[in-house]
């Protein structure tokens, strides 16, 4: 379901700051950069990627529809990846539109081609749509994995974790700083879920208390600058204030 609309309309970062503590990275090494002191993530959000050429745009002036697809989505992410030259791209969910895309694995490699072909890292989670196509959500995120460039993991935490796809990636300092081979930064992937599986609570999932346990007692061993990326419902910010625990 292609549209030519700002990325990340449905997605929170939520940045936490603590005391600095080094551990090794995990994976290829994430660093910051030297000369500039920086680290750019690219965040894309909701491309809802269908079946490329064949899925019109929604949401155009009349005269935009017959040229416009989910081709435009990827030029458009072409094009911000040459102009911010990011040290890493996070796609954040809802990657592809399942009721859309007639076969997952083709609309994955489109939908993640201009990420994979720069060479740069890249990681991904799911969204509530990505399972509605041809692959279980299990299989979704092991194509995911599979890709060339990605950090992406299954699950880090192990299979007592709920979802697919929780993982957290560690960025070094600076190369020739002191904290060249301690971690300065560290990203957090959770899996938002799909569809609720509480009866009285219809509509889409949420963050499960397994992944919650998962990041206190990961982020209890790195105590680092922390940026917790997720998909976000319209049921998350309910099921902190009912369960703040």
């Amino acid at each position: 379901m292609a549209a030519p609309k700002a990325m990340g309309a449905l997605a929170l970062l939520v940045v936490m700051a603590f005391l600095s503590r080094g551990s090794s990275a995990v994976g290829r090494q994430l660093k910051f950069n030297a000369k500039q002191g920086e680290f750019k993530i690219l965040q894309v959000a909701d491309m809802h990627f269908g079946d490329g050429k064949r899925t019109a745009c929604l949401d155009v002036l009349p005269r935009q529809a017959p040229s416009c697809s989910d081709l435009n989505t990827t030029a458009f992410i072409r094009r911000m990846i040459l102009a911010e030259r990011p040290n890493l791209i996070v796609f954040t969910g809802d990657n592809i539109f399942g009721f859309d895309a007639s076969d997952a694995v083709k609309s994955m490699n489109q939908a993640f081609g201009p990420a994979v072909n720069t060479g740069i890292p890249w990681a991904a989670v799911l969204g509530n749509h990505d399972q509605e196509s041809t692959l279980s959500r299990e299989g979704v995120m092991t194509h995911i994995v599979g890709m060339k460039n990605t950090l992406s993991q299954l699950n880090s935490g192990g299979s007592h974790v709920d979802g697919f796809g929780n993982y957290n990636l560690e960025v070094h300092g600076a190369e020739f700083s002191r904290m060249e081979n301690k971690s300065v930064l560290n990203l957090y992937m959770l899996d938002s879920g799909d569809y609720s599986t509480v009866p009285s609570i219809p509509g889409y999932g949420w963050i499960k208390p397994s992944q919650q346990l998962w990041f206190q007692h990961t982020s209890g061993r790195l105590q680092v600058s922390k940026l917790l990326i997720e998909l976000i419902d319209s049921l998350l910010n309910s099921c902190y204030i009912n369960n703040p625990n």
